[in-house]
């Protein structure tokens, strides 16, 4: 359960909070990643932390705190090298996430404050997939 941002005394789960945004004609977006390796793809995103429902052999779904992030699609014969995909998480929490990543031992960029107007840093997954996490900064997008 988390407060309105201004109203404290009044608390909303995730699901209800997303119900809402699309009962408003908002969009929520969950990305599909491509992958080569679901056994191994699968074992990465559950040591950092992660969730992960497999559908079947070829496809799964990775959530964290009941709140979906990306999906993972098996892709035959995907070149990690030549991958170009990708999503942004977007989360006010981006020194607990980078903390995270790190303890369980995944490659992370330093946090910085970009000219874009975020504070973020980048991961990547064993498929190539490049995962930034990141807040806006006063000013930023």
């Amino acid at each position: 359960m988390s407060p309105l941002q201004c109203h404290d005394e009044i608390k909303i789960c995730r699901i209800c909070a997303h119900w809402r945004v699309r009962r408003t004609g908002g969009i929520d977006v969950t990305p599909t990643l491509p992958d080569p390796d679901m056994a191994k793809t699968v074992e990465f995103w559950e040591a950092a932390g992660f969730d992960v429902r497999r559908y079947d052999d070829g496809f799964a779904f990775v959530s964290f705190d009941e709140q979906s992030v990306f999906d993972l699609d098996l892709v035959e014969g995907f070149d990690p090298e030549a991958n170009c995909a990708g999503c942004y998480i977007t989360t006010d929490q981006t020194e607990l996430w980078h903390t995270r990543f790190a303890t369980a031992g995944m490659t992370v960029t330093p946090i910085a404050d970009m000219p874009w107007g975020m504070h973020e840093f980048t991961t990547t997954d064993p498929n190539g997939n490049r995962i930034r996490i990141g807040r806006s900064t006063p000013g930023g997008v």
